[in-house]
This record gives C-alpha cells, sequence and structure tokens, in this order.
C-alpha cells in the first residue's frame, strides 16, 4: 500500500502546512524568538524554543507597533482576538515641556479609515503593553504544543556543514543540542558572534539614557483631583512628546516661534491612559558605566530631578513611579551589520542579536517580528537540505531594509538632540515621530515567497538582484555611526536622501 503524504492540519484555528522536516531550535523567547516559533511551526517546520530566565519575561512597559511585524497575525485566531483587546488606541501629539499642546497628530497612519496596510483586516495598535504581547505569543505558543524550555543559556554556537549546535548552561550542568538550524534570538548579549561574524557588534554611546516604566492607576490614588482631571480623563488614550522649547522673537510684526532647545537637557514619551501611564524620559547620560537590561532601575526623586521647569501636573503624577519599577537604560548605537548567518548558514541571528535597535525606537519588536516571517517563509521555500542557503537568502532579503529603518532611527534622535537652533520648528517636530508607508505597508512573509529565487540566484550565483522592500526608487547605500555625524551627514546631498527616507 502507498504511503500517504502528510496533510496540513488546523489546530486551534490555525492552519498549519504539511511537515518540511526541517528542525529548528530557537534560543531566546522574548518577542521576536516567540514569532519566530509560531511561524516556523505554521509553515511546517518542527521547532523547539530555549530560554535562560526561569519563566516568561513579563518586564518592560509600553513598545510601538507597526503593521508589518504582524503581518500573518490574522492567521491566529485566538491570539488576534486577545491582541486587538489590548490594543492601545492612542492619539499622538506634541507638546511643550511647559505643558502647552504644539501640534495634534492624531492616530496611527495605517489605521485612518480606508488605508491599506500589511496586516490587512486585524487592527494594529500604535502601542501596546509589552508583558501583555509577551503573555499572548507566550499562550499561543502553548496552545499549538511548541515546547519551551527555561533554565538554559547558550555559552556557545557552533556547526558542521549539515547541523547547527549550541552549548547551553543549565542548572544541572552543560548541554549540547543540535538541529537543522539554530535561531540565536537572544539579544544584544549573545554569543552567536563567535560563530557569525567573529565578534560581538562595537556599541558607541549615544550621550543619552532612557527612564522607562508604567505607573498602574492604583499607584495615582493620592494625586490631586484637579491633576486627574487634566491628564487621566481623557476619552482616547493620548502618546504625548514632550520637548523643551523656548520662545524666540523674530519679524517686524515681532511674531513668536517656538524652537527646540539643543541639545535638550531631557525629553520625554508620555502614554496617558485612564487605567495606567508609561513614561520614556530620555536625559544627557551622566554615567561611565553603560547599562542595557531591563532590571536597572532608578528612583522617583531621581527622576524628577531631571525635570525642573517642567508641567507641574505632569510632575507630580511621575513623583508617583513606584520603587523598583523604573528601567535606567543607556542608549548606545551600533553600525549595521550585513552578515546574519554563520559561514554554512545554519546558525542565524534574529531581532536584536542581529541588528540591536534602541529602546526608544518604536520600530524594535516588529522589525524582530518581521525576521521571524521572512525566515520561517524562507525555510519552506528552500525546503529540507537546504537550510544553510535559505537562511542566507532571508539575511539578503532583510538586511537592507532593517539597516535603512535603523538609520531612520538614528536620524530621528539625531534631529531632536542637535537640531540646528534657527531652522528647528514645530511642524518638524512633528515630522520626527512620523512612520513612512513604506515601513508599515510592508509584507515580509509575501516579499519573502515573492523573491526568494531571484534572491537565491544571487546567493549562489552572484547574480543582480535589488529589494524593493525600500522606498520607492531608493538606492541602498551602506552607512556607519561615523559617516552618519560627520560631513557627509550635512551635505546637501545627504540630506535629500533622507528625506526620501523619511517621506517615502
Amino acid at each position: 500500500m502507498q504511503a500517504r503524504e502528510p496533510k496540513d492540519i488546523v489546530v486551534d484555528g490555525v492552519h498549519r502546512l504539511s511537515p518540511t522536516g526541517i528542525s529548528i531550535l530557537i534560543v531566546g523567547a522574548g518577542i521576536g524568538g516567540l514569532m519566530s516559533a509560531l511561524e516556523s511551526w505554521r509553515l511546517g517546520h518542527e521547532v523547539r524554543v530555549v530560554e535562560k530566565t526561569d519563566s516568561t519575561d513579563t518586564l518592560g512597559d509600553t513598545i510601538g507597533m507597526v503593521p508589518s511585524g504582524f503581518a500573518t497575525m490574522g492567521c491566529y485566531p485566538t491570539m488576534r482576538a486577545v491582541f486587538e483587546r489590548e490594543a492601545i488606541d492612542a492619539v499622538r501629539s506634541v507638546w511643550t515641556a511647559q505643558g502647552t499642546q504644539i501640534k495634534h497628530l492624531g492616530a496611527a497612519p495605517w489605521n485612518i479609515p480606508g488605508v491599506q496596510h500589511a496586516a490587512q483586516g486585524v487592527f494594529v495598535p500604535l502601542l501596546v503593553a509589552r508583558p501583555k504581547l509577551m503573555s499572548m505569543l507566550t499562550r499561543q505558543c502553548e496552545r499549538l504544543g511548541i515546547t519551551i524550555e527555561y533554565s538554559k543559556e547558550a555559552i556557545q554556537y557552533y556547526e558542521e556543514d549539515n547541523v547547527a549546535f549550541v552549548v547551553l548552561k543549565t542548572k544541572l550542568g552543560e548541554v549540547t543540542e543540535a538541529a537543522d538550524v539554530i535561531v540565536a534570538a537572544d539579544g544584544v548579549g549573545t554569543r552567536s558572534h563567535g560563530c557569525v561574524s567573529g565578534d560581538s557588534v562595537r556599541a558607541v554611546s549615544s550621550g543619552y539614557c532612557v527612564y522607562r516604566g508604567v505607573i498602574p492607576d492604583t499607584a495615582l490614588q493620592q494625586v490631586e483631583t484637579s491633576t486627574k482631571a487634566r491628564f487621566l480623563s481623557l476619552d482616547q488614550p493620548d502618546f504625548r512628546v514632550y520637548l523643551e522649547f523656548v520662545p524666540i522673537t523674530s519679524g517686524p510684526a515681532g511674531d513668536r516661534t517656538l524652537i527646540i532647545i539643543s541639545p535638550p537637557k531631557c525629553y520625554a514619551a508620555i502614554l496617558l491612559d485612564r487605567h495606567e501611564i508609561s513614561y520614556a524620559i530620555t536625559y544627557k547620560e551622566d554615567r561611565s558605566v553603560p547599562r542595557e537590561s531591563w532590571n536597572a532601575s532608578a528612583s522617583a526623586d531621581v527622576v524628577i530631578d531631571k525635570l525642573s521647569g517642567w508641567d507641574s501636573g505632569l510632575v507630580e503624577l511621575l513623583r508617583n513611579i513606584p520603587a523598583g519599577s523604573c528601567t535606567d537604560w543607556t542608549l548606545r548605537f551600533r553600525d549595521p551589520q550585513p552578515i546574519w548567518t554563520s559561514k554554512a548558514g545554519r546558525v542565524v541571528q534574529l531581532g536584536d542579536s542581529a541588528h540591536a535597535f534602541l529602546p526608544t525606537s518604536g520600530n524594535g519588536a516588529s522589525q524582530a517580528c518581521e525576521d521571524a516571517l521572512s525566515l520561517a517563509r524562507c525555510l519552506r521555500q528552500g525546503g529540507k537540505g537546504h537550510e544553510g542557503v535559505a537562511t542566507r537568502v532571508h539575511t539578503k532579503l532583510r538586511f537592507e531594509r532593517v539597516s535603512l529603518i535603523q538609520k531612520l532611527g538614528f536620524q530621528n534622535r539625531h534631529a531632536v538632540t542637535r537640531i540646528n537652533l534657527e531652522q528647528a520648528t514645530p511642524n518638524e517636530a512633528s515630522s520626527w515621530f512620523d512612520m513612512p508607508e513604506w515601513i508599515w505597508r510592508h509584507n515580509p512573509a509575501e516579499y519573502a515567497l515573492e523573491k526568494f529565487a531571484g534572491a537565491e540566484k544571487s546567493v549562489l550565483l552572484d547574480a543582480p538582484f535589488e529589494n524593493t522592500n525600500l522606498p520607492p526608487g531608493y538606492k541602498y547605500e551602506a552607512w556607519t555611526m561615523a559617516s552618519e555625524t560627520g560631513d557627509s551627514f550635512h551635505s546637501n546631498d545627504q540630506a535629500r536622501a533622507d528625506e526620501q527616507i523619511r517621506r517615502a
């Protein structure tokens, strides 16, 4: 009797494609790692996840969302319902530090009625609470039977021609695990650089740090009624960017124009909701030892000390930061790294392991999820026995796009902290917080399916290939932090190219 071919199945409403026979071990149960697990399972791969912490990491506050990273959310009906229910449907606005609204920006551009975006049919919020997103991804993995093994820390990665290995430190000692592909989704401190690029990526100080955290409504009971009425009685959550401005009188009529203080001592992104306040307060660095951890904390008094002369109502709210809840994070830049895979392609980096974003970028989680969608699809297109080629195709499809988005984030921060006083206006200030369409209209899963064959020829035969997941008509050029802060950053030609990135 002829053996029956494996068929697609449905679990928890999720349609799983026929098995590929490809085994994948994902190191790191963060947002990118868990999305990679879900997409790998959905596309028929055998997948496991290991994580160094003892349980699901629910640290963090509010993170930005972009539809491109969640283009396949509609494939997970149970998770989609939770995702949309937990969405923070916020509007955006720009304010002076003293409490005057400069510009109302409205809803996220992809949520304007009639606008098409990558996750069509799914409501993608501007923001979501990181702990809630982590929880819904973890629960979806559990419903699909995906194993997440905790208390296993990757300390070494290596490969042979047809298999990848990772050495894990556990409570019982060291163990070595193997898989067709090992995905290093374990963040900026990953040990995978040893077999990928040969060394860790050098970090460059931005000169700034950020206080981040959440103040629940239960911690605001003693706040004055008038302050609550101003900040906590909103019809819709409000995501506010507070900038330090000074009034300048100019012109024969004595017109007054608001000009940004440059460089600012401090600026803030505040999400005001009836149930909680999320904050990210960026300030000039005043320490020599950098911190890139959700566990480094600061007290409310230390935070308030940075806000001299700011809106007294906002300061009153921030005085109620719960002890031990405020993360103090050093903002450090890293040059884009074009190599994400080991020599044979059996180890591949994903998310911050491959391309670290600043926590203030609003794009790190979404780009990690874009990686997840692209990698799973490329591995299915490549098929069993061709995993090493598929991971390199994935890198070719992803690197230029991610690098350009990193550059955009760097430029926006650079503009806020170093803008020419004579040129900055409130309208320009608002443009720094826009998200161009070429970012949020892109579907990385469909793109991988469409472009795989051409990119594969480029990888194997060095055939010409051009990515189209960039701004229309834009030709990618390599860049570094040094090139962005040197003379080229201020040239007219460079300025025109950078405007194309922001406005496309």
